[in-house]
């Protein structure tokens, strides 16, 4: 019938399943915010569509006798699916740019760094590509996002797309606004954007009157580019339904397994990560006994409330007080750590979600993809300084600024277990924020 050609399915029953999904969302939509917090909705929507992408797998016969019905079904869960994470994509490189200008133009202009200044940055920057390698490495040994059974091969020295240094270096140059925006170069908005806002910041020294337009102008792109991501948000629990939907409906039961898969080998990191941290501040001077001691209340606050935020002014006192380190450099360096480039959501976990998405989307890494990621991560970590869902944005600014825009779709099941890796990501979060206050206080008094 023409009725069923025009909303391409072959029967009845596929359009009433298609219907009852739309229903479904609708429900998960409508769950109260008094009774169930976001974080909780965000859960259940990407329950509620994997039980609903399963039981379409396994009515329909489910891998390769799959039928037809079963195809067209999934058609309709990746039409939103992919139309949401397709939103957040729209969000990515714009918000790049503006919080790129903002940050740089926010930053006082000192012709001559003080010590501090230098090794927070220095310490900063660096423990953000050491949170980003280990999650990478890991990430690879353990075949994050490969099909179970499909024997995939994740990681190739050789050949392939950015097998080379020089090939994943030259993607990284700016080569213009506009050509970046449309191949998804992050690194190269954002450098782009740095470049504006040294201008500006130069600029507003001798004519603040003329430059004063463009400042306004950029705080306001930020406030309704903000404005916007959270409306956009506010829709994860829809789409994370739709996305589990469409991922277990292509995958069945081995959807389950490889996210899970994920979140273990995410906790695996985090606690690498947290050893290292522990093995240089004892370095510093603060051994892992004192540091877990006296730090134990705020990282269990932040494994709670999963705010970095929140636990920041538990985490000064305890260096304060607890440690007894000079609160001037701890308090500029932790509150620097927190608010940009946080270890776990600015690095360890984007690195995860990139190995994800381009192990699910057939792309074997090259080491010149790793060092590319790398690079991406950390400088992008640094561009989206106070943008809503800062873990999400870092995982989209990772995939498609080292090359492989296509992949991000692979990102799509990151959202429907963000609420879960939050936590993790979150404590790497706290304890990075100490660690590197540690290690800089050490460094500055000396």
């Amino acid at each position: 019938m023409k009725i069923l050609e025009f909303f391409g399915v072959s029967g009845w029953g596929t359009l009433g399943a298609a219907v009852l999904f739309f229903i479904l969302l609708y429900g998960i939509s409508c769950l109260p915010k008094k009774k169930f917090e976001f974080a909780v909705r965000v859960i259940i929507g990407g329950a509620a569509g994997a039980a609903y992408g399963l039981a379409a797998w396994f009515f329909s016969g489910g891998g390769e006798r799959s039928s037809p019905a079963a195809e067209e079904l999934k058609a309709w869960f990746e039409l939103v699916g992919h139309g949401y994470v397709s939103l957040l994509k729209c969000l990515v490189l714009p918000m790049i740019l503006i919080a790129g200008i903002r940050l740089v133009i926010k930053t006082p202009l000192n012709k001559t760094k003080s010590s501090l200044d230098r090794w927070k940055k220095w310490v900063n920057t660096l423990m953000l590509a050491a949170s980003a390698l280990v999650s990478i490495v890991l990430g690879l040994i353990f075949q994050v996002g490969a099909v179970p059974g499909s024997g995939q091969e994740v990681f190739s020295w050789s050949g392939g797309e950015g097998a080379g240094f020089t090939e994943a270096v030259s993607w990284l140059i700016p080569s213009g606004i506009g050509s970046d925006m449309v191949l998804g170069n992050s690194v190269g908005i954002f450098v782009f954007a740095a470049f504006i806002g040294i201008a500006a910041r130069r600029m507003s020294v001798k004519y603040m009157d003329t430059i004063k337009p463009f400042l306004d102008v950029t705080e306001a792109c930020f406030m309704t580019g903000t404005s916007v991501c959270k409306a956009i948000i506010a829709y994860k629990p829809a789409g994370a339904c739709a996305i589990m939907a469409g991922f277990t409906a292509a995958y069945g039961p081995d959807a389950l397994i490889m996210l899970v898969k994920l979140l273990a080998v995410l906790c695996l990191a985090a606690a690498v990560m947290l050893i290292i941290q522990l093995l240089l501040c004892a370095l510093s001077g603060v051994g892992p006994a004192a540091f877990l001691k006296k730090g134990r209340k705020v990282m269990a606050k932040a494994l709670k409330t999963r705010s970095g935020s929140a636990c920041l002014k538990d985490a000064q006192e305890v260096l304060a007080e607890g440690l007894g380190l000079q609160r001037e450099i701890t308090d500029s360096v932790s509150s620097y750590a927190i608010q940009s480039g946080m270890q776990g959501c600015g690095a360890l976990f984007p690195a995860m979600a990139a190995v994800f998405a381009a192990g699910l989307w057939g792309i074997s890494m090259t080491p010149g993809l790793v060092l590319s990621l790398v690079v991406v991560i950390v400088l992008t970590s640094y561009g989206i300084t106070g943008v809503p869902g800062t873990a999400t944005m870092a995982e989209f600014s990772a995939v498609m600024g080292f090359g492989l825009g296509g992949a991000v779709f692979g990102l799509g099941p990151m959202v429907a277990i963000d609420p879960i890796g939050d936590v993790p990501r979150t404590l790497i979060n706290v304890t990075g924020c100490m660690a590197n206050a540690i290690i800089v206080e050490r460094r500055v008094r000396e």
